[in-house]
């Protein structure tokens, strides 16, 4: 039987990824139920790769959706995540990919643990054009709680690392570009549900840190994640006082990751991130 979980992955101008992608959900050990291919509105030759996957995996397993128009990748992800009939929903961007046992880990480890809304897992970030690498063979991995107080500080995970009950009742602001994702996670930790992070790399990320991507929008991040914590005061989520506090934070943060530089920056992220497991 398949795992009830529903693949949504936004597809922009990414014709010469969307194979990949779609590739690695195919070979998963535990097949998804569905995969919601979501066109937002490219003007490449996207929807023809759509199709062409289509035919080959089968439009009873594929689903797709064209958006009229480009809403961006929340809107996408939203679209997806309404049209979903699986229990969870998983997120992969379209140039991405995943390991072979992340739906069996991750979905297995789900149903284990019902009072969970949301987990994630950690990713291998890859240069754009590298090679999948041979994926370690992990029958178990271990997990966290991501505390409130531990998300407020920095989002330790992407997108395509996590799955979540697919009748939580929240979605992506469609309205941000940048740090949209953060915005959600932090909206259910601090509405009481609860995240779980599992220590295993089922994720490949192709970015290169810094110099392509978002993540080469540094200013435009920082104002993201600074406005995170005003909406979530709006919305009585945060005090006045945390919200400011964070505020500072966050701009600190900026200062270092500018003195050190965007790669520097991340290699020191990720060994904090490691003595905080």
């Amino acid at each position: 039987m398949p795992a009830s979980v529903s693949v949504v992955i936004p597809c922009y101008r990414c014709a010469d990824t969307l194979p990949r992608a779609v590739a690695s959900v195919a070979a998963q050990s535990l097949r998804p139920a569905e995969m919601i291919l979501v066109d937002d509105g490219s003007d490449d030759g996207t929807c023809e790769a759509i199709g062409a996957l289509e035919k080959q995996y089968g439009a009873d397993w594929i689903s797709v959706i064209r958006l009229s128009r480009n809403a961006g990748v929340s809107a996408a992800r939203n679209t997806g995540w309404d049209a979903a009939m699986g229990d969870y929903v998983a997120f992969l961007d379209a140039d991405d990919a995943w390991h072979p046992s992340k739906i069996a880990l991750q979905y297995g480890w789900m149903r284990e643990h019902p009072e969970v809304a949301v987990s994630a897992h950690r990713s291998i970030y890859l240069e754009p054009h590298a090679p999948l690498p041979a994926p370690n063979v992990q029958e178990t991995c271990p997990a966290s709680q991501i505390t409130k107080n531990r998300l407020l500080r920095s989002n330790p995970f992407v997108t395509p690392a996590v799955m979540l009950k697919r009748n939580l009742p929240y979605r992506f602001d469609s309205q941000k570009r940048y740090c949209e994702d953060y915005l959600l996670w932090l909206q259910i930790v601090l509405d009481g549900h609860k995240i779980f992070l599992l220590d295993a790399e089922l994720a490949y990320v192709f970015k290169r840190i810094g110099k392509t991507g978002a993540s080469s929008h540094l200013l435009k991040m920082r104002y993201g994640d600074i406005t995170n914590y005003w909406q979530l005061w709006k919305s009585k989520r945060l005090d006045v006082f945390r919200a400011s506090a964070l505020t500072i934070y966050s701009l600190m943060k900026f200062v270092v990751m500018l003195a050190l530089g965007p790669q520097r920056h991340y290699a020191v992220k990720q060994r904090v991130e490691s003595h905080w497991r």
